[in-house]
């Protein structure tokens, strides 16, 4: 053992789990999570002090700021007349991976072990021990601000919680192995790093599905950004009428920021032929735009004029065609040259299905209700949507893959 990890008395090279380490790795998950619902908690009790003359109990503020908390990390929020399910998937993503970067700093010495001790041929087995103890602490701070917002808040949905205090947690401290192993590959075994119950095709197809949802998504954030600079008077005229000072405007600026990838997916279903809803009767797919009364969010200001759209637009489905061709590059890339053609075959079918197929679970967790009435359908229809991508991308695949085949016989 060298003098700093004596000094630090956390790791050990016997690769015995140190229960005083662990104590020390849970308590940082539970901070973790706390520093997370702190950005929503501490500008709710901001505004309570700021309200002098409220009769709002603290509490409250304390339970209302838990439950933004929770519908920013996953979960829905019962409003008693409507349920809220927009979730703020930037602000997810960006917990998400908070968290990982937290679990990487509170497990960085078991990582650190000179000595691996592998358990069961799988991971090394304090730095096991260790995230698991982070994602435990985690999630048991996550489950007591859910009490708060239950007490004192808008009332969470009881499934939904499952996100937020279990989903939140084991993603971060599966991203910060993922980070760690990059590090230090030995601190995984062979039953971790290639699983026989994980087929070879699906193997290899893992990074490029991965790799094609990220693109569609940008694709749709990227056409997000261009309609907002077009239309910035529009927008900026929105924003000025709501007049919402200083402090007000800020947030609402980061309120639209968060929500920035949902409407990057409302954008993507756009391309891929199946549109979007921003309200009940307001509506854009490829043959035109109907309008009706928006609420006053500064962003709608970037949604087309109503009317019809040119006979050209659908040419806009290219966009997913083309990733779907960049994802079959890469699942060609991601086997041998003269690999069979089936072989081929099934990696590029999977990636497509596991692109098409994480932006489907990506707008369901977006959410599509935002109210009751008019605002309890919004966005874009993730069944439909998926379904179109999935077409669109075997088409651009298919495309790669037949001129390889063409490529490999002359």
């Amino acid at each position: 053992m060298t003098v700093m990890e004596l000094l630090r008395g956390a790791t050990s090279t016997s690769g015995e789990p140190d229960p005083r380490a662990h104590q020390r790795t849970l308590l940082a998950g539970a901070g973790a999570a706390s520093a997370s619902a702190l950005v929503f908690v501490l500008p709710a009790l901001l505004v309570w002090v700021a309200a002098s003359e409220s009769t709002v109990a603290w509490t409250t503020s304390l339970g209302v700021g838990a439950s933004l908390w929770l519908l920013g990390t996953g979960a829905h929020l019962d409003l008693g007349a409507t349920t809220v399910t927009v979730v703020p998937l930037l602000f997810l993503a960006l917990a998400v991976v908070g968290g990982a970067w937290a679990a990487v700093r509170a497990v960085r010495d078991s990582a650190e072990d000179r000595t691996v001790a592998l358990a069961g041929d799988l991971l090394h087995r304090p730095l096991a021990f260790g995230l698991g103890a982070w994602a435990l602490g985690y999630a048991v701070a996550a489950a007591l601000w859910s009490l708060v917002a239950l007490a004192a808040g808008p009332r969470p949905v009881l499934w939904t919680l499952v996100v937020p205090v279990v989903v939140v947690p084991l993603a971060s401290a599966a991203l910060a192995l993922t980070r760690l192993l990059r590090r230090r590959p030995e601190l995984a075994g062979d039953r971790l790093r290639r699983p026989t119950w994980l087929p070879e095709a699906v193997r290899r197809a893992l990074r490029p599905g991965v790799e094609g949802a990220g693109a569609l998504l940008g694709a749709g954030v990227a056409v997000c950004i261009g309609s907002v600079a077009v239309h910035h008077a529009s927008v900026g005229n929105l924003q000025g009428a709501l007049a919402p000072g200083l402090i007000g405007g800020a947030v609402l600026a980061l309120a639209q920021l968060f929500v920035l990838p949902n409407l990057g997916l409302w954008a993507l279903s756009f391309m891929a032929g199946t549109g979007f809803s921003a309200v009940d009767g307001a509506s854009a797919t490829w043959t035109g735009s109907r309008t009706s009364l928006l609420p006053m969010v500064p962003v709608f200001g970037a949604l087309p004029a109503p009317g019809a759209f040119p006979g050209w637009l659908p040419a806009i489905v290219l966009v997913p065609v083309a990733i779907g061709a960049f994802v079959g590059w890469r699942a060609l890339r991601s086997v041998a040259r003269l690999s069979t053609e089936r072989t081929k075959l099934t990696v590029a079918g999977v990636a497509v299905v596991l692109a098409a197929g994480l932006i489907g679970l990506l707008d369901v967790v977006g959410g599509a209700s935002l109210g009751q009435q008019r605002l309890s359908a919004i966005g874009a229809p993730a069944g439909a949507m998926t379904l179109a991508l999935l077409v669109e991308l075997v088409a651009g695949a298919a495309v790669v893959l037949a001129w390889d085949r063409w490529k490999l016989r002359r």
